[in-house]
C-alpha cells in the first residue's frame, strides 16, 4: 500500500472565519482545482469559463436566503485563497451545470449497530470524481462557534460535505440526475446543511429546502442506529427507512416515484455497484467491521467502472473519472478512516472527530438535553 494521507485542515470560528482559515490552508488545492476547471468546464457544460460565472450568479439569491451562513464560508475560502468569489461561488455550483451525460459514480451503505461485529454505527462512502481532482480532496474538522463540531471531505474550494458530527449524525451523498433542475439552492448548501443538524430529523429536513436547484441522494445515519436515504429532486423527495439495519445506494434513483422524474440512461455501472455491495453486506450481517468495510470499498467486480473506480485512460479528460477519496466512519466512536483512492492503492487512516475523543466531541455538539 501507498503511504499518501490526505491533508487536515482544522478551522474555528465564525462561519466567514472558519472559512477564510480553509481558503488559506487549501490554498495549493483551491488554486489547482480552479485552473484544472477553467480547461475542463467548457467540455463539461457546453460554457465557457466567463458564461458560467454569469449562469451561476442565477443560484446566488436563493443560497442567500436559505443558507446565508455558508455563503458567507464561501466568501471566506476566496479571500483565504486570494481568489474571486464568484470563481468559488462558480465551482460549488459545477453540477447544476452539468450536461446530463456528465453521470458520476459513488457508492455508500451505512449499518446499525445490531448487525456489526462490536456494536458500533458505520457509514462507509467512495467519492467517485473527475480524476483531475484526486490530489485535490482534503479533509476539514470544523469547530464552529455555534452548531456541532465536525469531521468532513472535501476538494478544492468546494464546502465540507460528507463527514460526521458531534451530535453522532453523519452523510454521505451520490450524485442523481433528475430532469427537474432549475436555478435554486446549490445541491451541496444542503449537504452542507447535514453537518449543522443536531437531529436525524433536522438531517432530513436540511435535505429538502425550498427553491432548491437539484437534488441528491443523502444517507443518513446516527450513532443510535437510525438509518435514512432521502433522494431528492429539485421538487421532490423520497425517504427510505434502514428497516433491515443496513442500506446502500450508488447513482440512480431506486424509488419508482423519484425515477419517473430520472434523465433518460443506462445506468449500468451504478446498478452494478448498487446490487454488488448489497451482496458484500448481506454476506456480512451481524460481523460488519470497519475493515469489512473498507475491504467492500476495495472491491473490483465490473472493473474499472466498480465499486473501487479506476480511470479509463482511453476517456476524454473530462470523462476520467476515479475513486478520488474512500471514508469510513464510526458514528460510534467518532473516528473518520480515510484513504485517498483509489482505496485498493492507499491505507485508511483514522481521524478523530476531534483530538480529545468522543467526549469532547459531545461536549461541542450543542445538542439541548432533557
Amino acid at each position: 500500500m501507498a503511504t499518501r494521507v490526505l491533508p487536515l485542515y482544522e478551522v474555528r470560528g465564525n462561519a466567514r472565519e472558519r472559512g477564510r482559515q480553509q481558503g488559506d490552508a487549501a490554498r495549493e488545492q483551491v488554486e489547482a482545482s480552479l485552473a484544472q476547471y477553467r480547461e475542463l468546464l467548457p467540455h463539461a457544460t457546453g460554457l465557457n469559463w466567463d458564461e458560467a460565472l454569469v449562469e451561476t450568479r442565477k443560484f446566488l439569491p436563493y443560497g442567500e436566503v436559505a443558507f446565508p451562513g455558508f455563503v458567507e464560508e464561501l466568501r471566506g475560502i476566496a479571500e483565504g485563497a486570494d481568489i474571486s468569489f464568484l470563481e468559488v461561488w462558480a465551482l460549488n455550483c459545477y453540477e447544476g451545470l452539468m450536461q446530463p451525460e456528465q453521470a458520476w459514480g459513488c457508492t455508500s451503505v451505512a449499518v446499525s449497530g445490531d448487525l456489526t461485529g462490536n456494536g458500533h454505527v458505520f457509514l462507509a462512502h467512495n467519492e467517485d470524481w473527475q480524476s483531475e481532482d484526486a490530489d485535490h480532496v482534503y479533509l476539514v474538522r470544523s469547530i464552529p462557534d455555534e452548531g456541532p463540531s465536525f469531521l468532513a471531505m472535501t476538494y478544492g474550494p468546494l464546502l465540507a460535505n460528507i463527514g460526521l458530527n458531534a451530535c453522532g449524525l453523519a452523510v454521505a451523498i451520490d450524485s442523481v440526475y433528475p430532469t427537474d433542475v432549475r436555478a435554486g439552492v446549490p445541491r451541496i448548501l444542503c449537504a452542507r446543511a447535514i453537518l449543522a443538524a443536531r437531529t436525524i430529523g433536522e438531517a432530513i429536513r436540511a435535505c429538502v429546502p425550498k427553491s432548491r436547484a437539484g437534488g441528491y441522494n443523502h444517507l443518513l445515519a446516527d450513532a443510535s442506529g437510525e438509518l435514512y436515504n432521502v433522494e431528492t429532486s429539485a421538487a421532490t423527495h423520497e425517504i427510505e427507512y434502514g428497516q433491515s439495519g443496513w442500506l446502500a445506494h450508488s447513482n440512480h434513483y431506486l424509488s419508482p416515484k423519484m425515477q419517473a422524474l430520472e434523465e433518460p440512461g443506462v445506468y449500468a455501472g451504478s446498478n452494478v455497484r448498487v446490487n454488488r455491495a448489497r451482496r458484500l453486506m448481506a454476506a456480512q450481517v451481524g460481523s460488519v467491521t470497519v475493515e469489512s468495510l473498507q475491504t467492500l470499498l476495495r472491491d473490483h467486480v465490473n472493473w474499472p467502472d466498480a465499486i473501487c473506480s479506476h480511470e479509463d485512460s482511453g476517456d476524454p479528460v473530462h470523462e476520467r473519472t476515479q475513486t478520488v477519496a474512500s471514508l469510513v466512519m464510526d458514528l460510534t466512536a467518532q473516528v473518520m478512516w480515510a484513504a485517498p483512492g483509489p482505496p485498493c492503492q492507499n491505507d485508511f487512516v483514522p481521524f478523530p472527530l476531534l483530538a480529545g475523543g468522543p467526549k469532547a466531541g459531545a461536549a461541542l455538539c450543542r445538542k439541548p438535553t432533557c
